[in-house]
């Protein structure tokens, strides 16, 4: 039998997927599913509207680095916090995975690292083994909100294969947001070590308190800067793949153009709908705000009514991660997959062990989404507390 790459044996299962194949076996259980970052929130009417009037003669190629349009459409985005973007500094990829993936790529020789703070976007793990990186995590902590931990912290995570540092605003899993004080020491920090910044801000318009800073807003350091971004959370179409890497280090921005040319371009139809979503008007964004900041006030109120359960409420994005009074989420999970029922009820949460380095640092967490309606919400914790109360009898 042949072997197969190290790389490949290395890969980890996604901590938010893991259970699926379970729950696909169950049969006749109505599982509340709050492990993946899936909205229910309609897609918007222009997004729809622009995938029907998409008609081409031929559905040929597009650019590598995206339609022209659709990266200009980008730049005038970000460019709201941003100033002076341009298509240049946009390149349109196949979701924001993609954009993770060659960010890594053009930045890490094999056997480079990058500096990621924990908890953390449980798929930067297989990103980072795809492109031969080494994921070194940085704890952060709830007593502080999840804070940027100090510079003599930062300093002693760095080694002579450190290349980046890695982390999201509005944090993917914490529910964190960093502001601007927080943004430019990291930006001052990185630059005595040399490093780039990844800045995953798919989440940036969900935010409930305080909007998040964009790294690129920081002009003085942006050759340095590198932002994700998605059409998935913000707009409701996860589907559609479709994402942004953003850059003012044109030298970079050359680079992942090769790399987008090893794989052709993203689907036109998808930077199609992309050029509507970009041109919503702030109403819009207000609008999600309210729907999420109503759902996680609802997820978080009914967490605090479990006994011995502890989470920190998000002030942006849709997620918290929560302490159980369990030794072990990753067995719990299945438990709620496989054997609790509440009236044909049941709830599949993501274990908290895939969002760390280290698994068992996770032991008695789980990640959950407000991803569906408030009502369904305050019904799934219930069912989960339910659950907690027969595991441990």
């Amino acid at each position: 039998m042949p072997v197969l790459s190290t790389r490949a044996a290395s890969l980890q299962q996604s901590a938010i997927r893991k259970l699926d194949a379970l729950v696909r076996r169950q049969v006749g259980v109505r599982f509340h599913r709050l492990n993946i970052g899936q909205p229910d929130v309609p897609t918007p009417a222009p997004l729809l509207e622009a995938i029907a009037a998409f008609q081409p003669e031929v559905v040929a190629y597009g650019p590598a680095s995206g339609l022209p349009e659709c990266r200009e459409a980008a730049a005038a985005y970000h460019a709201r916090w941003s100033p002076g973007l341009r298509a240049a500094h946009v390149v349109a990829t196949v979701g924001g995975s993609e954009a993770l993936l060659f960010s890594f790529t053009a930045v890490c020789d094999p056997g480079d690292e990058l500096l990621v703070l924990e908890p953390y976007y449980t798929n930067y793990n297989g990103f980072a083994t795809v492109a031969g990186a080494v994921v070194r995590p940085i704890r952060t902590h709830l007593h502080d909100g999840f804070a940027i931990p100090s510079d003599e912290v930062l300093d002693a995570a760095v080694t002579e294969r450190t290349r980046a540092i890695v982390f999201s605003n509005p944090a993917n899993p914490t529910g964190a947001v960093y502001g601007e004080d927080e943004l430019r020491r990291l930006l001052r920090w990185a630059t005595r070590h040399d490093l780039f910044v990844i800045s995953d801000e798919v989440y940036r318009q969900i935010w409930f308190e305080e909007p998040p800073t964009s790294a690129l807003s920081i002009e003085e350091h942006a050759d340095r800067v590198l932002v994700i971004d998605s059409l998935s959370k913000t707009y409701s179409a996860c589907g559609l793949r479709l994402g942004f890497l953003i850059s003012r280090n044109l030298d970079f921005m050359e680079k992942v153009e090769r790399l987008g040319q090893a794989r052709l371009g993203p689907q036109p139809l998808a930077q199609h709908v992309g050029i509507a979503a970009l041109q919503l008007d702030d109403s819009y964004y207000a609008s999600i705000r309210r729907i999420y900041r109503e759902r996680v006030t609802v997820m978080m109120a009914a967490l605090d009514q479990l006994p011995g359960v502890s989470a920190p409420h998000p002030r942006g994005a849709f997620y918290t991660m929560v302490e159980l009074p369990v030794d072990d989420t990753e067995r719990f999970a299945r438990f709620l997959v496989e054997a609790f029922r509440s009236d044909g009820e049941s709830v599949v949460v993501a274990p908290g062990g895939g969002f760390y380095a280290a698994p068992e640092s996770g032991a008695q967490k789980i990640r959950l989404a407000a991803v569906t309606e408030a009502p369904q919400l305050q019904r799934a914790v219930e069912v989960l507390g339910e659950a907690l109360i027969a595991y441990a009898g």
